[in-house]
This record gives C-alpha cells, sequence and structure tokens, in this order.
C-alpha cells in the first residue's frame, strides 16, 4: 500500500477512540470568521494560509521545530496571514482536534481543520474546536477509500456550520469538483500516495481547475520562487506549511512569498 492507504487505515483506527470526540466544545464558542471571505477579502497581494503542524511525513527531516501554539502565532505576526491550518491527524503527525481547538482559541482569524477526513464523527470534532473550515480530499473518493460520497460529507460539514475546502491533485479529479458543494478549492502540489513534490502534475490541474474559485495552491512552496510559480499560474491563494515551521524568521519568510505587484520581476 502506498501512503493514503496506510494512513486513512490508521486514522479509522485512530477516530474509534471513546475520548476522539470530548463530550463538550473544546473551543471558546466564539462566532467563527468564514475561510472563503477572508480568502476573496485578500485583495491584490493574494491569500496566506499557515499551517501549524509538529511532523511532516513527506520531509528528509519529518520533525519540525518545536514550537507551542502561542509561540506559532506569535512568529507569524506582522505577515498578514490571511487564514490558519492545523493538522488534526494523530497517526504520523501527532495532530489532534485539541491543537486546531487551541489554534481557534488564539486567533481571530479562519482556522481551517486539516486531516485525512473519512467519517462524520471527525467533522463533528471539527465544528467542537471551533474550526471554520474542514478539508476534504477528492482522492479519497477516487481511490475508494470513502464510505460516504464527498458531497454528503460537504453537506453534513455545512449542516454543522462548517465550510470546505475541496483538495484536488490530478487533472482527472477536476471534473464533477464543482458538485461537491466545497466553498473554495485548493490543488496539492503533493502527491499524497508517494509523498512526492509534482509540480508539472499541479500546474495541469491548476489550469483544469481555472473556472474553479476561489482556487489555492497548496504545500510545496519553501521559497518565494515556489510561490511565484503558483501566483504565475492563476491562484486566489497559498498555503505554507514546514517551510514557516522552519524559518528562523516566520513573519519575514512568510512576508517574501506574497504576490509580486504587477510589472515587478
Amino acid at each position: 500500500m502506498g501512503f493514503l492507504s496506510e494512513i486513512v487505515a490508521e486514522i479509522r483506527r485512530d477516530i474509534l477512540r471513546p475520548d476522539y470526540v470530548p463530550d463538550a466544545p473544546i473551543s471558546d464558542g466564539a462566532p467563527r470568521p468564514s475561510l472563503r471571505g477572508a480568502i476573496e477579502g485578500a485583495g491584490p497581494e493574494g491569500a496566506l494560509l499557515v499551517e501549524y503542524k509538529r511532523v511532516s511525513p513527506g520531509a528528509t527531516v519529518p520533525r519540525l521545530p518545536s514550537r507551542t501554539v502561542e509561540a506559532f502565532l506569535a512568529a507569524t505576526q506582522g505577515a498578514n496571514v490571511t487564514a490558519y491550518s492545523c493538522v488534526a491527524t494523530g497517526p504520523r503527525f501527532e495532530g489532534s482536534p485539541r491543537d486546531v481547538a487551541t489554534v481557534a482559541r488564539a486567533t481571530p482569524r479562519p482556522v481551517l481543520f486539516k486531516d485525512f477526513v473519512v467519517d462524520p464523527v471527525q467533522l463533528d470534532a471539527a465544528q467542537l474546536a471551533g474550526a471554520s473550515a474542514v478539508l476534504l480530499i477528492a482522492r479519497l473518493e477516487s481511490e475508494g477509500l470513502l464510505e460516504r460520497p464527498l458531497a454528503e460529507l460537504a453537506k453534513m460539514a455545512h449542516t454543522r456550520g462548517l465550510e470546505v475546502l475541496l483538495e484536488l491533485h490530478a487533472r482527472g479529479e477536476v471534473k464533477g469538483a464543482g458538485d461537491i458543494g466545497a466553498d473554495a478549492y485548493g490543488v496539492n502540489v503533493r502527491d499524497l500516495d508517494t509523498l512526492q513534490m509534482t509540480p508539472e502534475v499541479t500546474a495541469k490541474t491548476l489550469r483544469a481547475a481555472a473556472e474553479l474559485r476561489p482556487l489555492l495552491g497548496l504545500s510545496g512552496v519553501a521559497s518565494p520562487d515556489d510561490a511565484r510559480r503558483l501566483w504565475s499560474q492563476g491562484v486566489d491563494g497559498i498555503l505554507v506549511g514546514s517551510a514557516v515551521a522552519r524559518a528562523s524568521d516566520p513573519a519575514a519568510f512568510l512576508r517574501s512569498l506574497r504576490r509580486p505587484r504587477r510589472g515587478a520581476r
């Protein structure tokens, strides 16, 4: 099995834990802002989604520098972050819904519940954590790893007050994506089965997905050049994770990733 099948099997076991979904909300209960609205309101510099996580399994050195949520948020101040993403996956990533809740309590910006969602119980956890939105992955359906169709999971997310960011990777996943009922779309540079970066695949998928808006470039941003490549391909925003965690000055690094002004080289 590839990484995707393995992680889904591990997640299905993990979410059966009695304490996976707490008995009461673990967020502060404050109304959460719209992720879609934040992306659309980002202006000409484009939207910047910044991810909190502890481990990046696809990296040569998977363990990321250790920062508390509070220290991470403080380190990214001054970069005009549009929204935060927080990895909630326990197996291999060492994340949890409680991490999402900690981020949501600490920032007024939208927070994305980032996980390999295969079951409505994860949507319950996202709601209780105070997330604004949840990630759904098209490849889980195309690989036959879902027991419920994506459209049903998206509808269930909406009934819980959660927006949906639909992740695509291969061009073939674009067909029908507009019928899922997502609020935003993203193309992942990383192949979730091999964990390799595939910018050539991303370029084709972004062209095919040009009508889906707002549209984000997800992962694969390790430098300003990587960011410029995605901006040039017409995305409305980018998500950056491991590179900002490793940066000595996260805010300065994030500022270097902004969409270039027209005419700028």
